[in-house]
C-alpha cells in the first residue's frame, strides 16, 4: 500500500494529489479542482478523502484518484476536519456559524451539530476517539467535547472550555501529547499548553523567534517531540514534549501553514503557502535535541496558497495507474 500525499491548494482553488511510491519517489502532482477556498483535507475510514471547501456549507467528497464522490452538507464556511478514530464519523468546524458538526461517513449525511465558541478552526481528536479539542480563534478559547456518546444517540456535547488567552492570540491549531493539549496561537511568541484533566493553561513553551505567527502543529511519534510551523520566521520549532522547550529550528521557506508526520518513516510534510509548493524535509539521522546536523530538503511544486497537507493510504490499483 502506497502513501498519497493530498494538499489543500487554498488560492488555487483546488486540491492536488501526489502519489508517493517510496523514499523521495514522489508521482506528478494531479489537480483537483475543488471550488473557492479549500481549507484542509483528511482521509476517512471509508477509504475517501474529504475537504472542507470554505465558500460553502459543504464537504467534498472525493476518491483517492481524484473522481468526485459527492457532497455532504454541514454548517456555513468549513474550515477543519478531523476524523474520530474506530468510527465511521468526521467532525467539522463551521467558522461561519460556530458550530462543529458531525458527519456520519457511512451515511454520507450530517447526524449532529454542537454549538461552540467564535469561529471554531483546528480540532484534535484523543486516540481512543473519546474526545476531541476544538480551537475557538475568534474567542481566544478552546471547547473540549465529549464525543464518548458517538456510538449511541450522537449527543456530543462540549465538556468544557479552555482559555488559552484573550479574544486576540487567535489559536489556529492543536496537537494532543499524553493529557496536555499543546496550541499555537497567531499572535502569541508562546505555545500556551493545557493540562486536559484540569481543564486551564498551566504552562507554556517560549518561542526563540519574536512575531513568528505560529500556524501548524504536530507530534512525532511516541510524542517527544512537536513541530510547530512559525509562518513568519519561515521555519518550525522543534520542541522537546519532556522539557517544554525549544530544541532547534529547521528552515523551511516561505509561509509554512499545515505540518503532517509520515509515521512510517518520519518524513515531515509543509504546506508552504509562499511558494505554490510543500516542503519535504527528512529527519532520519538527525538528533533533534539539539541543533547539529542538516536535515535533507526537498519541494513539491503544487497549487498556488497551499494551506495544508494530509497523508492517505491507497491500493494497488491507484499505484498501478
Amino acid at each position: 500500500m502506497a502513501v498519497l500525499l493530498c494538499s489543500a491548494d487554498t488560492a488555487a482553488g483546488q486540491a492536488s494529489l501526489i502519489l508517493k511510491s517510496g523514499p523521495s519517489a514522489y508521482g506528478t502532482s494531479r489537480a483537483v479542482r475543488t471550488g473557492r477556498g479549500p481549507l484542509s483535507v483528511v482521509q476517512c475510514a471509508d477509504g475517501c478523502l474529504y475537504l472542507a471547501v470554505s465558500v460553502s456549507d459543504e464537504v467534498l467528497v472525493l476518491e483517492p484518484d481524484g473522481t468526485g464522490r459527492g457532497r455532504v452538507r454541514v454548517g456555513w464556511a468549513p474550515r477543519c476536519l478531523a476524523p474520530v478514530p474506530g468510527t465511521p464519523f468526521l467532525l467539522v468546524s463551521n467558522a461561519g456559524c460556530d458550530s462543529v458538526s458531525v458527519v456520519d461517513t457511512a451515511e454520507a449525511r450530517e447526524v449532529a451539530r454542537v454549538d461552540v465558541g467564535r469561529e471554531p478552526g483546528a480540532i484534535a481528536v484523543s486516540a481512543d476517539g473519546c474526545s476531541a479539542v476544538v480551537c475557538e480563534r475568534g474567542a481566544g478559547s478552546a471547547a473540549v467535547l465529549d464525543l464518548s456518546v458517538l456510538a449511541g444517540a450522537c449527543r456530543v456535547r462540549v465538556a468544557e472550555r479552555i482559555v488559552v488567552g484573550s479574544v486576540h492570540v487567535q489559536p489556529r491549531a492543536v496537537a494532543l501529547s499524553g493529557g496536555h493539549a499543546v496550541f499555537a496561537c497567531a499572535r502569541l511568541d508562546v505555545l500556551p499548553v493545557a493540562d486536559l484533566a484540569g481543564g486551564r493553561v498551566d504552562g507554556g513553551v517560549r518561542l526563540p523567534v519574536a512575531g513568528a505567527a505560529p500556524a501548524g502543529i504536530a507530534v512525532m511519534g511516541e510524542g517527544g517531540y512537536a513541530l510547530a510551523t512559525l509562518e513568519r520566521a519561515g521555519a518550525f520549532a522543534v520542541v522537546d514534549l519532556l522539557e517544554w522547550t525549544v530544541s532547534r529550528l529547521v528552515a523551511l521557506g516561505a509561509g509554512p501553514r499545515g505540518i503532517t508526520i509520515d509515521p512510517d518513516d518520519g518524513t515531515v510534510y509543509c504546506a508552504l503557502a509562499g511558494q505554490r509548493s510543500l516542503a519535504v524535509v527528512h529527519l532520519d539521522g538527525v538528533d533533534l535535541s539539539n541543533a547539529d546536523g542538516i536535515p535533507q530538503f526537498e519541494e513539491i511544486p503544487v497549487g498556488a496558497g497551499p494551506s495544508s497537507v494530509a497523508l492517505a493510504h491507497v491500493d494497488g490499483v491507484l499505484e498501478a495507474r
